[in-house]
């Protein structure tokens, strides 16, 4: 009989980023999965007391069938996630790290993990979340921040609602600079951001080797930019052309949006589309036609609401990861 494998994900990020806000999100969401919730320190989630069905020492169930449970990395994190694994049988485990923890020493514990954890769970990825009103600074300053962004395979912006648009460009430069291999995404408040954010920091991924992690190597080695495992993530058949809406209100960074478009490369066929640019009254239109890619101001907002409405039609593009892409080049203003 072959155990079904639960994907352990493991969320990292200097202090402050946003870690616990993130947990908090997810535990909270309508999503319908049964997440399993480690943490160093139990008191720091705040969790609504009507989320709460029941406790059992250091492990709070919670309504929707989520598990969140207190472990010390250092002692006894294998032996934690097998116990919670075999307790609550969950759909997915995350552990979130402290602070100043390195993924990868984390990742390399896994050859000392018992035959019957290991078998029991699958290593779906590391998500850094990256504060992108002082991301930059922290990444550039403390060697720890940076490993963690080196090692990660996906990077959450947090706080793009009070960033500047100047920290915001620079956040995103230093990442181009260390972790360019690792897919960048935000998500908006709300319901549907949660329930968006939730899936893509359990969804299993192809992982690159711990070596690359530790060295910031090749950042195409290894890494699965298709991420077909077999489940339906609203990804399309190879070479179908697909029409991707993008509506938001919030003021965008316009050279990352131009840079995400662009590094879509020939799968883009054709955008179109008005922006609301970060610190510019007027309006923005950006367009792809043919091989050129634009953006252009198109006089002011005048009585419309300021908005960015976007179409991008393309080869095999992934509605999910588009939305969460352009929702990273959000800014306060």
């Amino acid at each position: 009989m072959t155990t079904t494998r639960v994907p352990f994900t493991i969320l990292t990020g200097w202090l402050g980023a946003g870690k616990t806000t993130a947990l908090n999100r997810m535990l909270a969401a309508p999503h319908g999965k049964r997440i399993a919730v480690l943490v160093n320190e139990l008191g720091r989630i705040s969790i609504d007391t009507q989320l709460i069905v029941g406790r059992g020492g250091d492990v709070l169930e919670l309504a929707g069938g989520c598990v969140c449970c207190k472990v010390d990395i250092k002692n006894d994190l294998w032996d934690g996630i097998g116990d919670i694994v075999a307790r609550s049988n969950p759909d997915s485990v995350v552990l979130e790290t402290t602070g100043i923890a390195e993924p990868a020493a984390i990742l390399d514990g896994l050859v000392r993990v018992p035959d019957a954890v290991r078998d029991r769970i699958q290593p779906a990825g590391v998500v850094c979340v990256i504060d992108a009103e002082t991301g930059a600074a922290a990444v550039t300053a403390r060697d720890e921040a940076r490993a963690q962004a080196i090692s990660a395979d996906r990077v959450m912006l947090a706080k793009l609602d009070v960033a500047t648009p100047e920290a915001v460009r620079a956040s995103h430069a230093v990442l181009d600079a260390i972790a360019p291999h690792a897919e960048r995404a935000a998500f908006p408040a709300g319901d549907a951001g949660a329930r968006a954010m939730t899936m893509w920091v359990i969804e299993p991924r192809k992982l690159r080797a711990w070596s690359e992690r530790k060295r910031g190597g090749d950042p195409g080695e290894g890494h699965d930019h298709g991420h077909d495992h077999g489940h339906d993530h609203g990804h399309h058949h190879k070479n179908q052309i697909v029409a991707v809406t993008f509506c938001d209100d919030a003021p965008l960074v316009g050279e990352r949006v131009l840079g995400y478009l662009a590094s879509l490369g020939d799968r883009l066929i054709r955008a179109k589309g008005f922006v609301h640019l970060a610190g510019d009254a007027r309006r923005g239109f950006v367009e792809r036609a043919g091989v050129r890619i634009e953006l252009r101001h198109e006089g002011d907002w005048g009585s419309a609401p300021r908005r960015t409405e976007l179409v991008l039609i393309g080869d095999d593009l992934d509605e999910a990861a588009v939305h969460r892409a352009l929702w990273s080049c959000r800014t306060a203003g």
